[in-house]
């Protein structure tokens, strides 16, 4: 599952990693295939109505409607009987589900989440396999308006076989109905609208209504897809592989934005959700002077654990799984004497040192009621990470939108150690859906860099990396609300620059670089050659003003956060640096704080022009 090759080429110097190459590609490190297989052995399969029966006790649900079903059979669809049996019309099977107590295949009403009220529709896979059919749609236009009306977040759980052929055209219209009510829904309220696959979703339920949502939850178990794998085998003429469209597939796809255990876990993970996008009543009632409560911001010492438990789909919750092995990271190596061959170091450790503080590590420690919205695969020495996650989170009673790079880590004998984060472009389209909804529940942006650059793959070209970086680049400086932009190791590329928009705010940690290509391939370009010495990288790194000092002077960036050795102390300086730069942008009107911005970006510029 796991590949790793040696860099070819002899080494110019035995001391320099060569390790790294490229835009952003870390040759001789692991690989990741998305392959599931290996989580899926002690996969149960759900496709029962007691899984909903038990999410609408769990969740004290209430229905708002009675008993519905169409008046007339319009289409006439019949199914031959055997000889001596009758033919069988679509009312007939009407009601016959309806003499065993069982009216359509769709629910709507009020729900509670752990103190959370919600608007629930509910599709049940026990009447006619879920089909989306007219009363389905029907129900989810009258959920959607319960919620616009009661102006609650809007849940909706699935489990579909696809549009119902007795209705043929008319049933296959209501994907374009369900469409519209989320859209309608989203323009009238800036609440969540969260998507539940709690069973099989195929067919018109997958491409409709799901997609659409702002985020996308799954319990283990279930599969999704637009065509089936019968389809699929029919078209293809051979067997899809067994787990291929599983949630935990799609997972690793970036289909579906979470898995959770069960419908105890679905409940427990949707609460906290809520809290955590929750606005206070008054906003911006923070000030520069408030210290809200950081969460375990204490260590008993001064470096990172890492918990290494069962291989698996962990996650989304932060707490540590049983059975979990703790592993700290390797000694920091003092530094050169040199500033050349500190730089070459500085580097490096960008790329290897997992006591520096990420993404997740900013969420937990520097905010409160944080919700991740990522998974996390647990291989037996690798803990690994989506490129790109997302969070929301508090500071005070303010939520955030967290979003960026997040790195992966390996364990080494007794030691972890860093592995860089490489964005492909469906990692970017995750991006773009989460800042749509921060941007619609009007929450305070906090971009996270720490990436040498986009995956460079010709699969991830086919699939338009330049589109995927341009729509980011633009998404990020086009955000109405306040942005406040952190490079937390390296910056590099384009790849880079599309998950730090030079928005309001800028922050650099105080060892981080960033570069327009990596040391060794901006090496390698100089010197045109693909095996560039380390004395020629070294010259490279410290004449290429990459470090955050750099930025600073040059006035492309706004501030400079120190880096204690302890990451507790550091994530509580940034946790400081974040609250200030948020209270100061809080104050300015949208239309002024985008005249700022927008004047701020017309001069990145940083060096003089001069007319010869």
């Amino acid at each position: 599952m796991i590949e790793s090759t040696e860099p070819s080429g002899p080494s110019h110097d035995e001391d320099f990693d060569h390790a790294f190459f490229g835009e952003g590609h870390p040759v001789g490190l692991p690989t990741f295939a998305p392959e599931v297989e290996a989580h899926l052995k002690n996969r149960r399969k759900v496709n029962s109505p007691g899984e909903l029966l038990a999410l609408q006790e769990l969740v004290h649900f209430k229905a708002s409607h009675g008993r519905w079903r169409i008046a007339k059979d319009l289409v006439g669809l019949i199914r031959r009987g055997p000889a001596g049996e009758r033919d069988e019309s679509y009312l007939d099977k009407l009601r016959r589900e309806s003499g065993r107590g069982k009216s359509e295949s769709s629910t709507y009403g009020l729900a509670d989440f752990d103190g959370h009220a919600v608007v629930l529709y509910a599709m049940n896979w026990d009447f006619f396999a879920g089909s989306l059919g007219v009363v389905s749609g029907e129900a989810f236009q009258a959920a959607a308006d319960l919620a616009i009306a009661r102006r609650l977040p809007f849940v909706s759980v699935y489990v579909s076989s696809g549009v119902r052929q007795h209705e043929n055209f008319a049933g296959l219209t209501q994907m374009t109905r369900m469409v519209e009510a989320i859209r309608h829904y989203k323009e009238k309220v800036n609440l969540p609208q969260i998507a539940v696959l709690l069973g099989n979703v195929w067919g018109g339920v997958s491409a409709s209504a799901v997609p659409n949502a702002d985020l996308i939850l799954a319990t283990s178990g279930t599969d999704y897809g637009f065509a089936g794998p019968n389809v699929i085998e029919a078209f293809e003429g051979s067997a899809v592989p067994s787990g291929s469209q599983s949630a935990e597939a799609n997972l690793l796809d970036r289909n579906i934005d979470v898995v959770l255990p069960d419908v105890n876990g679905l409940v427990t993970y949707v609460a906290s959700l809520l809290s955590s996008t929750t606005k206070p009543d008054r906003q911006h009632q923070l000030s520069a002077d408030t210290v809200p409560a950081i969460r375990n911001i204490s260590a008993p010492d001064a470096r990172r654990s890492f918990e290494f438990g069962p291989v698996g789909i962990h996650g989304p919750f932060f707490e540590i799984p049983r059975d979990a092995e703790f592993v700290r990271p390797s000694p920091t190596r003092a530094a050169s004497s040199d500033p050349s061959d500190a730089l070459v170091e500085r580097y490096q450790d960008l790329m290897t040192d997992a006591n520096r503080i990420d993404l997740e590590f900013i969420a937990r420690y520097a905010f409160s009621d944080a919700t991740a919205v990522y998974n996390f695969v647990q291989e037996p020495d690798f803990r690994r990470y989506p490129a790109i996650v997302g969070a929301f989170a508090k500071i005070g009673a303010q939520p955030f939108v967290i979003v960026g790079t997040q790195p992966s880590y390996q364990r080494i004998g007794d030691n972890v150690v860093k592995r860089p984060s490489n964005p492909a472009p469906e990692d970017f389209a995750f991006m773009e859906r989460m800042l749509d909804i921060g941007q619609r529940l009007g929450l305070p942006a906090l971009f996270v860099t720490d990436t040498l650059g986009a995956k460079p793959t010709l699969e991830s070209e086919r699939r338009g990396q330049s589109r995927a970086i341009a729509r980011s680049i633009l998404k990020g400086i086009d955000y109405r609300e306040p942005v406040i932009t952190l490079v937390a190791g390296a910056l590099g590329s384009g790849g880079g620059l599309a998950t730090t928009p030079m928005a309001d705010h800028v922050i650099m940690l105080e060892k981080a670089m960033a570069f327009v290509a990596e040391p060794r391939s901006a090496a390698s370009i100089l010197y045109k050659t693909a095996t560039p010495t380390h004395e020629q990288v070294k010259v490279t790194v410290s004449t290429m003003r990459s470090t955050a000092a750099d930025q600073l002077d040059l006035g492309l960036i706004d501030e400079v956060v120190p880096e204690d050795p302890n990451p507790f102390i550091t994530v509580e300086m940034l946790h400081q640096s974040i609250l200030a730069a948020y209270v100061e942008l809080a104050t300015l009107s949208e239309k002024k704080r985008r005249a700022r911005r927008q004047e701020r970006i017309r001069n990145l510029r940083a060096f003089e022009i001069i007319q010869e």
